[in-house]
């Protein structure tokens, strides 16, 4: 999709849109001020699934002057429509363009702009919310404009709607007024006149129409709301008012910035993900109103960290916006990073650096640093910085490279320069480009400026390159007096071999070498700038990467390995070092890389968790992800083989569960809460949690709400799924069917994943596509995740995919819900067989471009786990053989 022409560029809409919500239809118009850079005779806008009906233009002579509508030319592969004018404008000049229009009001997800939901109250009467979606390019859908994020202009707008409706906007209500209607249902309008924005992009204007309600926090200077449907519990959203409040305030600090809108309204919507727009942040219900009887500690800590995410997104990407999506990663990458400082500030307890960096086994679980990592080690990544970003591609940005890979650079960044003065560039960076646009190296400049530091230069590959590196290290202790190692860095591919051309980036690698003498205690702020470079160390004790802050793999001799095994209860490695060895060494003996370390090595280090008694459930949650990682990719190798991998996990499993790992309280400390809930989950499935799961599912279905804390509801139903008991799996869809909250219904929604009998996956799979369910695609991505934990959920799920795709998935649903899905129907696929269909299916499967590249990272995943199984399969087998896994007890 073509950039528009800089000929002209707004300064200011005037908008006006009346709703007729029972046609499912609007009109409107619009009076576009616009300045003209260059000399030209034509203005070209964008406008998308609009009817443009009257088009009028005053020039600078003041003489309006009207377009017939059959000479505007309208290009709907670019969504623009060019408007000829009548005389030559000149540069300097201003016009003044009135247009006006009418659309249509979609259904949510199905199309950008003005969208509808459709939900039930409490007595079962359907109604519907409307929302505006205008990320990337959906503002073109409600107006013409000049849909591109440099194109900042103020904006005016009034919205007619229905007496018995509240709408809520980007800024504050300047004036209600009703008037009589033949066309309302009640016989009256309301037209609702709201204040003049700041300078703003076009993807950021927001409008909520609906029955709502709202509570109100006044602590700051300005008001802040939590709207919600009448009806929808709006008594649970006080705590995410209260985090809200909280996190403005820490951020109106750390940004040294006040908070530039006279208003924040959190609207909450049924089913909706989380979108940013400027003053009217739209939310879905499970993101705000959180049932304390209900929600489990991990949904707590998910529903904050987003909500600080779209907060930071005022100042990051709304007061400050990048110049073009080449750079989205400014928008995202750094709220990403700012919502998790601002939660670990607010929730120290909850240890949230390291959460951002243990990956989860849960298949609903975010992928943070560790998404990055694996995302990033194939050849179907992207760099941060995207030069062939296009806004009918941006399915292909919103991913764990632009989010997570660039809060972890940030966070890599933040150490490295030292916090204090990172916070000072980043607070002269907002500061310079308030209420304007800028692009990466605006910020290196600006972080440069505040540390004297070449910032462009230290992250230059970081951003521009893919990939990240692996550091090869070699010990050297054989002259007298003198350790060292020596550390040589090539890019990681996980896969594949890497070729000398993938292999030119030398990245600038902050070490952080951790040793055990007091002189060194603190991590050595160390760049390694070269290809090869020797380091002096304590070869006793050192860690490179310590707290596994850079983004990058270390490979260690297998001696130094063994060492760490019987280093684990030291004292020496944090958490996050213990969780970063587990996934270096996962990461090492997944791959194509010449490594004498082998599947075995890694069984054997797991093993050393259960002897060093780890407490941390955050390693532990690490640990059971490698482990779910290994038994996927050996999904189809021999029964014993698997036998033997699942009883190595019940093992482990079982050697680290709490005494009663059910009896959760409420008033537990979260980290409590988390531990028993992981090693419930792990243990579902497995005698004696598998009979008290039974006992529990039995009083809840009999009417004890609370039989169980909500931290293990969703294991409660995962385990009694996996009894494939026919009754018990239909109990639980139908309450997934019938619940009216939304916890429950996903949990019970997602745990139809986990039975293995095929008649019941197939029921499962039957829910994809239904018109008859209204679960949402998040759910749906949720379930086929859970159904690649056995077999024949596997099978059955790839082969679901290959049915279904042409008439009920491609064409039907989005880039980003589509590439997810064929994502997980091929996550534990690793066969020659298996890799060939997926391979035939890409050519012959009429498969259009857009979701091209999502079968093709399906291909490099089989390739990595076929490989995998090939080289470390008989290793896997005897290393089992001796430690005892084949055999019973």
């Amino acid at each position: 999709m073509a950039r528009l022409p800089k000929a002209v560029v707004p300064t200011h809409y005037d908008l006006h849109v009346k709703l007729d919500l029972e046609a499912l239809t609007f009109q409107g118009s619009v009076v576009a001020h616009l300045d003209v850079l260059q000399q030209t005779k034509a203005i070209v806008l964008h406008s998308n699934e609009l009817e443009i009906t009257n088009t009028r233009i005053l020039t600078v002579s003041g003489t309006p002057t009207t377009i017939s509508t059959d000479k505007l030319e309208f290009d709907t592969d670019q969504q623009t429509v060019t408007i000829p004018v009548g005389e030559e404008l000149s540069a300097g000049s201003k016009i003044t363009l009135y247009q006006s229009f009418q659309g249509t009001i979609k259904e949510y997800g199905l199309s950008p702009g003005f969208q509808w939901t459709g939900y039930k109250t409490s007595s079962g009467e359907s109604k519907r919310a409307y929302s505006t979606s205008c990320e990337p390019i959906g503002a073109r859908c409600i107006f013409p404009c000049l849909d591109e994020p440099e194109h900042k202009a103020t904006v005016s707008s009034t919205v007619v709607i229905n007496q018995d409706l509240v709408c809520i906007s980007n800024m504050d209500i300047a004036s209600e007024q009703t008037t009589p209607s033949e066309e309302a249902e009640s016989g009256i309008t309301k037209k609702v006149v709201f204040n003049r924005t700041p300078r703003t992009s076009t993807y950021l204007i927001c409008f909520a129409i609906g029955e709502f309600d709202f509570i109100q926090s006044s602590q700051l200077d300005f008001p802040v709301r939590v709207y919600a449907l009448r009806g929808a519990n709006l008594q649970y959203g006080s705590y995410m008012l209260k985090v809200a409040v909280d996190a403005l305030d820490r951020y109106q600090q750390l940004f040294d910035l006040a908070y530039p809108l006279p208003k924040l309204d959190l609207v909450a919507m049924p089913d909706a993900g989380a979108l940013e727009n400027w003053g009217c942040i739209v939310f879905g219900e499970r993101f705000i109103l959180l049932d304390p009887e209900t929600t489990a500690a991990k949904s707590w800590q998910m529903a904050a960290e987003t909500l600080c995410h779209e907060i930071a997104h005022q100042w990051f990407g709304n007061l400050v916006t990048m110049a073009w999506w080449d750079d989205l990663w400014l928008n995202e990458a750094f709220a990403e990073w700012a919502g998790f400082y601002a939660v670990d500030k607010m929730f120290p307890e909850w240890q949230y650096w390291l959460h951002f960096v243990a990956a989860d086994p849960d298949p609903e679980a975010m992928a943070f640093y560790q998404g990055a990592l694996d995302m990033d080690s194939t050849r179907t990544s992207h760099p941060i910085y995207n030069p062939k970003a296009s806004p009918d591609r941006m399915g292909e940005l919103f991913d764990n490279i632009t989010y997570m890979k660039g809060a972890s650079l940030l966070r890599m960044l933040c150490h490295c320069l030292g916090t204090d003065s990172f916070i000072e560039g980043v607070r002269g960076y907002l500061k310079k480009h308030a209420y304007s646009n800028a692009t990466t190296n605006d910020l290196w400049s600006a972080l440069g400026a505040s540390t004297s530091t070449d910032v462009e230069r230290l992250m230059r590959e970081w951003t521009k390159d893919m990939g990240y590196p692996i550091l090869s290290v070699t010990e050297d202790n054989t002259t007298k007096g003198s350790q060292t190692v020596t550390l040589e860095q090539h890019r990681y591919l996980q896969s594949v071999t890497v070729t000398p051309k993938e292999d030119k980036a030398v990245w600038h690698v902050p070490l952080n070498i951790q040793t055990a003498s007091a002189a060194t205690r603190t991590p050595r702020p160390l760049l390694l700038t070269s290809r090869q470079q020797t380091y002096p160390v304590d070869l006793d004790f050192y860690k490179i990467n310590s707290g596994q802050i850079g983004l990058y793999r270390v490979c260690y001799p297998p001696s130094r390995l063994k060492t760490f095994g019987a280093q684990l209860s030291s004292g020496h490695l944090s958490p996050e070092d213990r969780a970063g060895l587990v996934s270096d060494v996962h990461a090492l003996v997944s791959s194509s890389l010449s490594t004498p370390i082998r599947t075995a090595d890694l069984l054997e280090f797991l093993l050393q968790f259960k002897h060093s008694n780890e407490k941390s459930f955050l390693v532990w949650r690490q640990i059971f992800y490698t482990l779910s990682k290994l038994r996927q990719a050996f999904l189809f190798s021999s029964s014993e083989t698997n036998n033997a991998l699942r009883r190595f996990h019940q093992d482990l499993t079982l050697s680290g569960l709490p005494h009663q790992v059910w009896d959760i309280k409420s008033n537990d400390p979260v980290s409590n809460q988390s531990a028993k809930a992981l090693f419930f989950s792990q243990a579902a499935g497995y005698e004696p949690v598998n009979k008290v799961a039974a006992e529990l599912f039995a009083k809840f279905m009999a009417g004890d709400a609370k039989a169980f804390n909500a931290n293990i509801r969703k294991y409660v139903f995962q385990a009694v799924t996996s009894s494939n008991d026919v009754g018990l799996f239909d109990s639980i869809l139908n309450l997934a069917l019938n619940t009216q909250d939304p916890e429950i219904r996903t949990d019970a929604f997602v745990s139809l994943g986990y039975a293995t009998d095929n008649t019941l996956i197939q029921k499962a799979l039957s829910l994809m596509t239904s018109e008859d369910t209204s679960f949402n695609t998040l759910e749906k991505w949720f379930l086929l995740n859970a159904l690649q934990a056995d077999r024949a959920g596997a099978e059955a799920s790839w082969e679901w995919l290959r049915a279904s795709w042409a008439d009920s998935i491609q064409g039907k649903f989005g880039a980003v819900t589509v590439g997810r899905w064929v994502g997980s129907c091929t996550a534990s696929l690793s066969t020659r067989k298996q890799l060939g269909e997926v391979e035939e299916f890409l050519i012959t499967g009429g498969v259009e471009d857009k979701h091209k590249k999502a079968f093709e990272q399906a291909v490099a995943g089989i390739e990595a786990r076929t490989a995998w199984v090939e080289r470390d399969g008989k290793g896997v087998e005897a290393w089992l053989d001796g430690w005892g896994g084949k055999r019973s007890g």
